[in-house]
This record gives C-alpha cells, structure tokens and sequence, in this order.
C-alpha cells in the first residue's frame, strides 16, 4: 500500500519490478491526457433543436419556488501535477467529524486511525513542500454553551478537551497542523449558508427532522411530534435560540426516553438528537468548507490519496439498496449540487436524512451529480451480516 500509493520513506532496498505493487489510481497531468472534444455553444445546439420543436431553450419556474441564485460557474479541475502549489483551495483536503457531548474513545479512535494511515509527514522535521497534508477538523457540539452571549464558550471547550482523557492527545503542538476542534453553534452555521440564512428561523419548530420524524421546539404549533417546552423569557434572552433549543431537546427526551422495564435511557435519547443534527450538519459542513464528512464510528484503513483526486462529489450504497449512505460524505464548496439539496431539504422541514436525500436526488434526475459508490468501500461487514454476501463472507463473521 506505501509503494502504491507513494508513501515510501525511500530508506528500504527492495528488490525487483515495483510497478506491480503500483495499483493506486492516481493523476496525470493534462499535458498526457487526450485532448478534449470541441465544445459546441449553446446557441448552435439551441438553433438545431428549435427545427424540430419551437419551445426548445424555454423553461417553466414554479412560482411557489424561488430560483438559485449567485450560483458560480463550475470551477476546472486541474490535475495535482499541473497545481502551482501541492494542495487546491478550490478542493481542500479537510476531513469533517461532529461530537456531541463528552468526547470519548470513538473519536479518539477515529483521529487515531487518521494519524496512522494519511501522509501527515508527521515524522519529518520539516513538512514536505510537495505533499498536501490533509486535515481533520471535529465539530464539538457543547450544548447550550454554544449560545452566542456566553464569550467563554470556546475556551470552556478547549478547557475541557485539555482535561479529558481521550482528547487530551491531540492537543498536543505536535498535531495543530492536522487536527482542528471547531466549536459547532446552530444558528451561526445556519445564518452562514446564503440558501437557508433567510428562511430557515421559519422552521425553528422542526430543525430536528430526520426522515419526518419531528422533535418539536418552542414556539411551533401542536402536533404528533415530540414537545419541548421552555418559558418564554428564557428563550428570548438567548440570541442563539437554535444552540438552546438542542441542549432543552435532549434533556427533555433524556426524561421522555424509556426503556422495556420503564427505566430512562438517557444514552440511546442523546444519541438519537445528536445523530439527527448530524444528518444536518455533514451538509453545512461540506457545503461551506468543502471536503469529507464522516462519521463518528470511522476507522481509516489505508491512505485517501484516490479519492481525493477524484474532484466530483460522492457517497456510498446503503447496503444492497438503491439508496445512499450518507456515514461518508464529499461535496464541492459552494456546489450547485450542494445548492440544490439544501433549498430542497428546506422545503422539506430540514429533513436531511440519507432516505430522503436520496428521493430530492432522484425526482430531480441528480443521480449522477452525486456518485454512490459500492458498500463494500467503506463497510465491508454490512452486507455480510444482512446475509447477501454468502459466497465470500468477511471474516470473522459477525452476525450482531
């Protein structure tokens, strides 16, 4: 895998032919590649299809719908060999992660395994001018010390980083260059976003949406929906209302969640808020900054060099469905694609589930905007255990 993927330190005699061991898919530059076929203006394929049919070049807007807007032209993909500098600001090399509440051994896992399978050139004294590091940033989610008037949120969570016992490695100066906590805050993100800055307090009521399950916030009308409640006085003093709401959501389904005997569960209800924010933020994430979201419960294996040559946007196959998984998750900065999903899910309540995702991708005939790549790539076990893998089962085989 080092000689493949170029990772090699140089300092080993090896023997024999090595471009065998050369498998990994990399860039060539331009200069090498075929010349494109000639692009035919618009205009000249609008003059051939009005001979046939005189509303070509016409189009219907729904008027309940407003158009996008400020949508950029799409941005040439260059080659890494023909880049100026090793790595492209319009294609960072920035892994997202998103933590709510104690920070405990799944990230500290996951940073782990980023550590010990990039070329992070860690070992050297002096980076190589020839690589482009990536980086990892984790989305800390505190809860109500998120809220805009409290001026020592960041460095309450940079306090409790220091002193937790998981985090307390990668605060180290060794890895400031590649491991980044940001501090996530609802309705800074959200008021970032030009798409959903405007409409988005509209549906405060149902900012947790996941697959049109609703927990219900402050403010909305009664419905099937989980209810929270909270005075009035305390919400309006707080000028992050989106931060609040998520730290009273989760204490109320803390009380609301039972289990078969009767008795809270307060880990299985923190887990459902906080996996239903995600389904959100890997979109905000992405959308803003560029890069991969990924889940908590990430391992890397190997070295993510091909796919970050790859320039367009993706996801991977939920199991054997024609569905994606949304657990990994690469869009461009700023996309027309990226546009598109998050207006959608707008008009859907903020419903940002992968199910879902998938349905706005397919009425709109996306499909090939946002590749789906194979299971398997990313969860070698999940077909597997679901029983359609027979032939080959992983091994060992984990039926749970």
């Amino acid at each position: 895998m080092r000689v493949g993927g170029g990772l090699d330190n140089g300092r080993r005699m090896r023997r024999g032919n090595l471009d065998i061991w050369r498998y990994i898919f990399q860039e060539e530059s331009a200069s090498k590649r075929a010349a494109p076929p000639p692009v035919v203006p618009i205009s000249k394929k609008l003059e051939k299809l009005k001979e046939a049919d005189d509303n070509a070049g016409l189009w219907r807007r729904d008027e309940l719908e407003a158009p996008l807007t400020n949508i950029p032209l799409p941005v040439p993909a260059k080659p890494f060999a023909d880049l100026p500098e090793p790595c492209d600001p319009d294609y960072p090399r920035i892994f997202h992660m998103f933590w709510a509440g104690k920070f405990t051994d799944k990230p500290y896992s996951a940073l782990l395994s980023f550590l010990f399978t990039q070329n992070l050139g860690l070992h050297l004294e002096t980076p190589d001018p020839a690589v482009c590091r990536p980086q990892f940033w984790v989305w800390i989610n505190p809860g109500a010390a998120a809220a805009v008037p409290n001026p020592n949120a960041l460095r309450d969570m940079y306090d409790g980083l220091k002193e937790n016992v998981w985090a307390a490695p990668f605060m180290h100066p060794r890895f400031k260059d590649v491991i980044k906590f940001k501090m996530w805050n609802t309705t800074e993100q959200m008021d970032s976003i030009p798409e959903l800055k405007e409409d988005w307090r509209a549906l405060e009521e149902s900012l947790f949406n996941s697959g049109g399950v609703k927990y219900k916030v402050p403010g909305g009308k009664k419905a099937k929906e989980t209810t929270v409640t909270t005075s009035t006085s305390e919400a309006a003093t707080n000028n992050s209302l989106a931060d609040t709401v998520s730290s009273l959501a989760r204490d109320e389904l803390i009380k609301q969640e039972k289990d078969k005997d009767n008795n809270p569960v307060s880990e299985t209800a923190n887990s459902n808020l906080s996996t239903i924010l995600s389904d959100l933020v890997r979109f905000i994430v992405t959308h803003r900054f560029g890069g991969i979201y990924l889940d908590a419960d990430t391992l890397f294996l190997r070295d993510w060099e091909e796919l970050w040559g790859w320039k367009g946007a993706f996801a991977y196959r939920w199991s054997r469905h024609e569905a994606y998984n949304t657990a990994v998750l690469r869009l461009n900065k700023g996309s027309v694609l990226g546009k598109f999903l998050i207006r959608t899910a707008l008009r859907n309540e903020l419903d940002f589930h992968p199910m879902t995702i998938q349905r706005y991708i397919k009425d709109a005939y996306l499909d090939g905007l946002l590749l789906r790549l194979p299971c398997a790539m990313f969860d070698p076990v999940w077909l597997s255990q679901e029983g359609y893998q027979k032939e080959r089962p992983t091994w060992p085989l984990f039926h749970e």
